[in-house]
């Protein structure tokens, strides 16, 4: 069964450097697999691909991006990816545990906060303008340096350039939003609490007013604020993360499609069915099918 085939991959399959850390250049990796074609597969831990140069495809939980120069890629924990190029690519893969983050004093914020990883909907990459490539490209430069040639605070120093990348991602984004400093925290945060909210309570809430009602504000203004930040309001995100979790649930286990409806919250599974067709386009027995014989 595709669920079993899909492999979820542990930091320490990726690396010799460290349990909770890794960095290596992609056209390393490239060579190692020697051209043949990469299947999907999961981390139990984040990555971040900085592509310098590249042409391909990277497909996101069921999204397709097209690789281009300069761009990065932010991943969770759990989400599954294929990274397909068509030639030689040139690159870093940084990779990294919540014990990472946590030893080396990383707020929750820079890791949640808006626009970098996203567990469900789209996770587009952030493209780099070639005046900041040379900032990016020095940061990972850096980390691998220290992460070969350190012998005392190894971790430190690169605990310190991971922080200094996510500060530099989350500004990149910023720049392109709103400018009040005061406006857009107090937005980010109640961002930050309807993801949160969210996380936990897609299997009992999936109307826009429970969360509305949790985060005492209106549903208008919850879609409203949530569009302004993400593009997607608030009900298009509930709407993302049921069927993203439906996607991995009906890849990863063998529940029936009436089992599945009921883990996800639905009291009738041809309400389930009818929800998943209409945000996808097929049943969940046709994208189920669909997928085992791509």
């Amino acid at each position: 069964m595709l669920h079993q085939e899909i492999k979820t991959y542990t930091l320490a399959e990726r690396t010799g450097f460290s349990p909770d850390f890794s960095i290596k250049r992609m056209e390393d990796s490239y060579s190692l697999v020697n051209g043949r074609k990469p299947a999907p597969h999961r981390h139990d831990y984040y990555s971040v691909y900085y592509i310098i140069e590249g042409t391909g495809t990277h497909t996101v939980d069921f999204t397709e991006y097209e690789i281009e120069n300069h761009q990065l890629y932010f991943l969770l924990p759990g989400q599954m990816h294929k990274l397909e190029f068509s030639s030689e690519p040139k690159g870093f893969i940084v990779s990294y545990s919540e014990q990472f983050l946590i030893s080396n004093a990383i707020p929750d914020h820079l890791i949640n906060d808006i626009y970098l990883f996203n567990d469900y909907g789209q996770s587009p990459p952030l493209p780099i303008h070639d005046s900041s490539a040379p900032v990016y490209q020095s940061l990972f430069e850096q980390m691998e340096l220290f992460a070969s040639s350190l012998e005392k605070y190894t971790h430190e120093a690169v605990g310190a350039l991971v922080k200094l990348l996510l500060i530099q991602s989350n500004n990149h984004c910023s720049l392109k939003k709103e400018e009040n400093p005061q406006l857009l925290e107090t937005t980010n945060h109640l961002l930050r609490s309807f993801k949160s909210l969210l996380n936990k309570h897609y299997v009992e809430h999936h109307m826009v007013n429970d969360y509305a009602d949790m985060l005492a504000v209106t549903p208008d203004y919850l879609n409203k604020t949530v569009k302004s930040i993400t593009g997607k309001s608030a009900k298009d995100h509930i709407q993302s993360k049921l069927i993203t979790e439906a996607k991995r649930w009906l890849l990863f286990t063998n529940q029936s499609n009436k089992e599945l409806a009921f883990s996800l919250g639905f009291e009738e599974s041809a309400h389930f069915n009818n929800f998943f067709k209409k945000n996808t386009g097929m049943t969940p027995t046709e994208f189920k099918t669909t997928v085992l014989q791509s």
